[in-house]
């Protein structure tokens, strides 16, 4: 019931506010209505924080990330654009979470496990957004990494990491041109080897690893492991419910 509510008010929210917001598939949240929407139960919000009118690079990121989140329930994206000079608008806001105009663009996920907001401090590409996401247990659809292959992992996880699927992703792979398909071999062969807590396990080394500086080569190599790393321990937190 409070789901189907909270569906009436967004749309409603959205109707009234969403044209003035910079990307399509946001809302344009204000001192107003930031808490009065973000304290929905049952609901997740991403929310940016940025300067009124926001362009560049990021801000492609981000309306490429809210396009790719439309699809996902009790799920939305969202923005305060604030003000630096004149009425100064939401600049409330932006001081309630200690941010200063250096730290714009800055991105919160706000819900019951986090009601006071969860920040996202890595670099801002959507797809790397995505993988942060999935890892706070918001069941975005992956980008950046391969369907067929994805749909495999599932089904190696909830087989018990059986041969036979094994053997079927690397059949699958053989005929895809991308070398992440490899990725997903080794992963699943390091799990028959490993157990299922190599997943939990690599994901922390590689989630250090990428986080030093390291040549933009070997960087994207290992964000691109990640990716795939994160899909299989979506897998397995599901299969532990």
């Amino acid at each position: 019931m409070a789901s189907s509510v909270g569906t009436v008010i967004l749309v409603i929210v959205a109707s009234l506010l969403g044209v003035e917001g910079t990307a399509q598939g946001a809302l344009k949240l204000d001192n107003y209505t930031f808490s009065k929407v973000t304290s929905l139960p049952g609901w997740s919000f991403f929310v940016k924080f940025d300067q009124s009118y926001a362009y560049g690079e990021k801000e492609d990121e981000f309306k490429l990330l809210c396009k790719h989140a439309h699809q996902v329930p009790s799920f939305m994206m969202a923005e305060v654009p604030v003000q630096e000079y004149g009425d100064k608008e939401n600049d409330d806001l932006r001081d309630q979470f200690k941010l200063t105009k250096e730290d714009f663009p800055a991105y919160f996920l706000i819900n019951e496990a986090s009601p006071a907001g969860l920040r996202y401090t890595g670099n801002v590409k959507a797809d790397l957004l995505v993988t942060w996401l999935r890892r706070q247990k918001i069941p975005i659809p992956s980008l950046g990494t391969i369907d067929e292959l994805d749909q495999l992992a599932q089904k190696f996880i909830k087989e018990g990491a059986a041969d036979a699927v094994l053997e079927e992703a690397r059949k699958v792979a053989e005929d895809i041109p991308d070398k992440k398909a490899a990725i997903y071999i080794k992963i699943m062969q390091k799990i028959k080897e490993k157990g299922e807590g190599y997943v939990a396990a690599e994901v922390e080394r590689v989630g250090k690893i990428s986080g030093v500086s390291l040549a933009a080569e070997k960087k994207a190599e290992l964000e691109e492991k990640l990716k795939i790393l994160e899909i299989f321990s979506a897998f397995s937190a599901k299969e532990e419910l």
